[in-house]
């Protein structure tokens, strides 16, 4: 399998070379030239470990036996066979996705991301300085899946005072020696640009050996996919899933789960105030606004990178260079109709006093308590048009938000215990601006050291 960039300007790569480089030299997105339909009856009956791997095999470049000890590994002990489970609720099932050690679905594909990159760089004799750039889950989830591994070093940028306090913590007070933070003084737009521009100078990417593991990295999006297949398998009915949704990433992995050959129906993104993705697919409009700061910080982006990907993949092709390049100049962007190629693509967004009312409310008729991401999606899910029993994504332990829990049920909403212990530890985080150059004089002063 080979993979280009959503741009045009790079060479072909391979699956080892896109991963480990995370985006495209000419700051394009790496794309598979290739979907490979899946055997879904060869699927039935495994374990998630056995999917995973089955599924991303036809993507990799890496031997059977090694690609299965890497998913029996980031799908092992630190999940205790709770890696997805579905639960029953009175209009259909949660696929939770916060069993993993961060509480957040961001863990599912990046405790593999994180061997796997580890993998390569050992058979490379090679290491790797993985920047990152969060708007609250994927911060501490990168900074967890490269615990223990001893070819990757990560660093992680988040928006000032833009991320829920306990999200910041797990972050500032992980202390390994390879885990480092930078809180910029901006938005999660001026991380991801920083991020992007220090990408496209490609002698300093290779000198200072950069890598990602945001939902850029094709990987990643690979390894999330694997959870929609595994919906599917465990249901036996076409997938009708509400899927939260910031950078687009999470969605475009149920997309990519559709072409590969799983039967779906219905495909719903839901968002906050940060409307971007749900503005596009009602107008076919992508422009950029304002970033609103809101119960759900994860989706509180103006720029959704994985659209790009969507946009080439849906055929769009060679045209999106040009498209991204008005974009980048203008804020904005007209596209045609795109191939979705079957399901119904719908979407919808929720605002503050929403996001609030969906949580009591869903508490109120279940004892169970949802996430403020997870809520946009039930609110949006209820907004639609019923087409019968679907499945609702739940991103996130709602103990990672207990202020926003604690509004909307007007109580004082413990958390996770595990979460709560860390108010108590001491934080190591550096403080720099928003500006390219800031982050890249950091970087070099670290990797000088080796």
């Amino acid at each position: 399998m080979q993979y280009r960039s959503t741009r045009g300007l790079s060479d072909l790569v391979g699956f080892q070379d896109a991963a480990l480089a995370g985006l495209a030299s000419d700051g394009g997105l790496f794309v598979p030239e290739v979907i490979p339909r899946l055997d879904l009856e060869a699927l039935e009956g495994l374990s998630y470990p056995e999917v995973a791997w089955r599924v991303m095999s036809p993507f990799c470049d890496i031997p059977t036996r090694d690609l299965q000890s890497l998913c029996f590994s980031a799908y092992g002990p630190e999940y205790g066979g709770e890696v997805a489970p579905l639960r029953a609720d009175p209009w259909g099932h949660v696929l939770e996705l916060f069993h993993g050690p961060t509480y957040s679905f961001k863990d599912v594909a990046l405790q593999f991301l994180g061997r796997l990159l580890n993998y390569i760089l050992e058979k490379r004799q090679d290491h790797c300085n993985l920047l990152v750039a969060t708007s609250g889950d994927t911060g501490s989830a990168a900074l967890r899946s490269v615990v223990g591994c001893s070819r990757l070093r990560a660093v992680v940028m988040f928006p000032k005072g833009r991320v829920s306090p306990l999200q910041e913590l797990q972050m500032t007070t992980m202390g390994y020696p390879n885990t480092h933070c930078l809180e910029i003084d901006g938005t999660f737009d001026d991380c991801q640009a920083i991020l992007k521009q220090l990408n496209r100078d490609a002698d300093w990417k290779r000198q200072h050996r950069l890598g990602a593991v945001n939902s850029v990295n094709w990987a990643r999006l690979l390894a999330q996919s694997v959870y929609y297949v595994w919906t599917w398998l465990q249901l036996g009915q076409p997938l009708q899933v509400v899927v939260p949704t910031g950078n687009f990433g999470n969605f475009l992995s149920a997309w990519l789960a559709h072409r590969m050959g799983v039967p779906t129906r219905r495909l719903a993104l839901a968002t906050n105030e940060n409307d971007i993705v749900h503005r596009y697919f009602q107008t076919r409009r992508y422009a950029r606004g304002g970033v609103h700061q809101t119960l759900a910080p994860a989706m509180d982006i103006q720029v959704a990178s994985n659209l790009e990907r969507f946009f080439y993949l849906a055929g769009g092709g060679h045209q999106v260079t040009d498209w991204m390049a008005q974009f980048e100049q203008s804020g904005s962007l007209d596209t045609p109709l795109l191939d979705v190629g079957g399901p119904e693509i719908v979407s919808g967004s929720a605002n503050r006093g929403q996001i609030l009312q969906a949580i009591r409310q869903y508490f109120q008729e279940t004892g169970t308590v949802l996430c403020p991401h997870t809520a946009v999606a039930w609110y949006v899910s209820r907004q639609l048009p019923p087409i019968g029993p679907g499945v609702l994504v739940a991103t996130a332990h709602p103990g990672k938000f207990p202020e926003a829990v604690g509004e909307a049920l007007g109580i004082n909403y413990p958390g996770h215990p595990g979460l709560e212990a860390l108010r108590d530890r001491p934080r190591q985080v550096v403080a720099l601006p928003a500006q390219p150059e800031a982050v890249r004089r950091w970087m070099e002063g670290l990797t000088s050291l080796g």
